[in-house]
C-alpha cells in the first residue's frame, strides 16, 4: 500500500468514507484525497476495489459490514492506528433494491434499516467520543432525494433514508458547538445503483437541468459541507432541479 500522499502529510487530517469502493464513495474518497486529507476507504466485500482505491489516492482501505456494531468499533480504532485521528466521517455505505411493499420481506426491511440508518448510527457512535475529546469535528450522511418525496416501490429504502435525516438532525443539535453534523441528499446519480431507465430521456427530460448527477458533483458537496465552519443540520439536495425546497 501506498504511504500517504504528501499534502495529506502536511495537512495531518483524516476522512473516513464508508462505501467507497465504487460509486459516490469513491469519488468523495478521491475528492478528500485530493483536498489534502489521509483518506480512510471503507468497503463492504469488494477488497480489490477499496485496496485499488486507496493505493491510489495513498490511503489505506478497511473492509466492514458498518451493520455490525462490533465490527465498526474494530474499523473506527484501526483507522485511527493506521492514519490518525479521524476529523471527518462520511457515512456513505448503503445498497439499493426496489420491490413492491407485498414482496418486502422482514430480512430486506431489515437489512436496509441495519446498513442505512445502522450504518450512520454504528459510525457516528463510535468517532464521537474521539472528536468530543479532541473538540472538533464533522460528520457528512448521504441521504437521498426520495426521502424527500417517496418513490414506487422503495418504501424500505425511502425509511431508512428519512430516518438519517432526522437521525443526523438530532445530532447537529445534540453534538454542538465542537461537532458539525450535515446531509446530503443526492438526485439520480450516475453510480452502478442508479437503475438503466433514469439514465435516458424518460427521466432526463423532467430533470430542470437536462441530466442526472456526476458522483464527482455529488463529493463536492460533501466535501463542502465537510468543511463549512458555520454549518451544522443542513440537508443538501444536489439534484438538478427536480426537488426545489
Amino acid at each position: 500500500m501506498s504511504p500517504p500522499a504528501e499534502a495529506a502529510v502536511a495537512r495531518g487530517r483524516t476522512a473516513l468514507v464508508t462505501g467507497a469502493s465504487s460509486g459516490i464513495g469513491r469519488a468523495t474518497a478521491e475528492r478528500f484525497a485530493a483536498a489534502g486529507y489521509r483518506v480512510a476507504v471503507n468497503y463492504a466485500t469488494n477488497a480489490a476495489a477499496g485496496e485499488a482505491l486507496a493505493d491510489r489516492i495513498g490511503g489505506a482501505a478497511f473492509g466492514c459490514d458498518v451493520a455490525d456494531p462490533v465490527a465498526v468499533e474494530r474499523l473506527i480504532g484501526a483507522v485511527e492506528a493506521t492514519l490518525g485521528p479521524i476529523d471527518v466521517a462520511i457515512c456513505n455505505a448503503g445498497f439499493y433494491e426496489e420491490r413492491p411493499l407485498g414482496v418486502i420481506s422482514d430480512e430486506l426491511w431489515e437489512r436496509t434499516l441495519r446498513v442505512l440508518l445502522g450504518g450512520c448510527f454504528h459510525v457516528t457512535r463510535a468517532v464521537v467520543p474521539g472528536m468530543r475529546a479532541r473538540g472538533a469535528g464533522s460528520i457528512v450522511t448521504v441521504a437521498s432525494e426520495l426521502a424527500l418525496v417517496g418513490g414506487v416501490n422503495v418504501a424500505h429504502y425511502v425509511a431508512a433514508k428519512a430516518a438519517v435525516i432526522g437521525f443526523s438532525r438530532s445530532l447537529a443539535r445534540e453534538l454542538a458547538p465542537a461537532i458539525r453534523v450535515n446531509i446530503v441528499a443526492p438526485g439520480a446519480v450516475d453510480t452502478p445503483l442508479l437503475p438503466d431507465r433514469d439514465r435516458g430521456p424518460g427521466y432526463t427530460s423532467t430533470v430542470p437541468l437536462g441530466r442526472i448527477g456526476r458522483p464527482e458533483e455529488i463529493a463536492e458537496a460533501i466535501l463542502h459541507l465537510a468543511e463549512a465552519p458555520w454549518t451544522t443540520g443542513a440537508l443538501y439536495s444536489p439534484n438538478g432541479g427536480v426537488v426545489i425546497q
